[in-house]
């Protein structure tokens, strides 16, 4: 079978330059490295622009805090926060930080790594073609933990990589311990449902792909933040086309309304959600959310993978067994002028011993 990479590089490959058809909010060129027969795809970006977090940092630390500023109470504290943000912001455009290529970017809120990225992988051979192509620009690997990828990230850390803590990530790793979890025991009878059932898109049925993006917009883009993945039908569709992507909506058997969509995409034994959503005028007591998770639960437990659920909900996460670990991104800079090292430098060292304690001493 064709792997991953080079399914995912057949979609991009004619929008290359107009990502923005595939993703609505990402502007970046798409690029590709062959290293042993296997292309790593990269996105590339020259400058801060309006532009999606999956391959800006300016986008994920700086557009992404500005989206959180509602939601604090104390209003000197949004003061405060707003003159961080406009402080940090200066100094990441002083050091040129949307000048990037991000390596092995699969443009997902969570990237993952076939096995040839722990041992065989030559990352000075991949660097050094990144560099020569283009020699003004960091270059970024995202998405790495210490659960799935020790070996790659003591790798990094010996080529002088710069590391950064970027969220908390939740695994679901040891099944004995969710099959376990009384919340997942009462999660699982959701699925004998007759009133929700879960179904299949037909690639004929345009209305199911517009209904699965309407559905993940509802939650990722209208409730979290408009900086999220705008995934567009299309791109839903050709990634279930290619089989990259396994996609169910939640059908309402009531009023035969779609209701909620739930999405996995992985390899190496290595599964993520990157796609879930549902109609937020359902009552609570419906437990869409729930009824979703539980699903992607189920298929990760039945084929024995290891499940990154990403960020957020981490109460009830834990609760159905998940292992809380720190994600981090990696950063080279040393082919770059002393300024841009500088500020790489400060965010490397304000993540790892102030923003990486922080988020696990409040279990964020």
């Amino acid at each position: 079978m064709t792997s991953f990479s080079k399914r995912l590089l057949g979609i991009w490959q004619p929008y290359a330059q107009k990502s923005s058809h595939l993703i609505g909010n990402l502007h970046a060129r798409i690029e590709s490295y062959v290293l042993d027969d296997e292309p790593i795809l990269s996105s590339v970006v020259d400058d801060i622009t309006p532009n999606c977090y999956v391959a800006s940092p300016y986008s994920m630390i700086v557009s992404y805090a500005k989206d959180e500023i509602p939601k604090v109470a104390s209003k000197a504290q949004r003061v405060f926060s707003r003159m961080l943000i406009a402080l940090l912001s200066a100094l990441l455009k002083r050091g040129k930080i949307d000048t990037i290529q991000s390596l092995n970017n699969y443009m997902l809120s969570t990237n993952f790594f076939n096995d040839a990225w722990e041992e065989k992988v030559d990352l000075k051979a991949l660097r050094q073609q990144a560099i020569q192509r283009y020699p003004k620009h960091a270059l970024l690997i995202r998405s790495l933990n210490e659960t799935q990828n020790p070996l790659l990230m003591q790798t990094l850390h010996n080529e002088h990589w710069l590391a950064l803590v970027s969220r908390h990530v939740y695994i679901f790793n040891d099944w004995q311990k969710c099959r376990k979890s009384r919340n997942f025991q009462i999660d699982q009878k959701l699925l004998a449902s007759s009133r929700f059932v879960f179904v299949a898109p037909s690639l004929d049925d345009s209305h199911a792909f517009d209904e699965a993006k309407r559905l993940y917009n509802a939650l990722y883009l209208e409730k979290y933040s408009i900086h999220n993945v705008h995934f567009t039908a299309d791109y839903l569709h050709a990634l279930v086309k290619e089989n990259l992507l396994h996609l169910r909506l939640l059908r309402d058997n009531e009023n035969g309304a779609y209701v909620g969509v739930v999405g996995l995409m992985g390899e190496s034994g290595v599964i993520t959600v990157p796609i879930v959503g549902y109609d937020r005028m359902y009552p609570q007591t419906d437990a869409l959310y729930r009824r979703l998770i539980v699903y992607a639960l189920c298929y990760a437990m039945r084929h024995d993978y290891l499940l990154n659920l990403s960020s957020g909900a981490p109460l009830f996460k834990t609760l159905r067994g998940a292992k809380p670990t720190l994600e981090y991104m990696y950063v080279y800079v040393s082919h770059l002028p002393w300024h841009q090292r500088a500020v790489w430098k400060i965010l490397s060292l304000i993540s790892v011993y102030f923003y990486g304690p922080l988020l696990k001493r409040f279990k964020l």
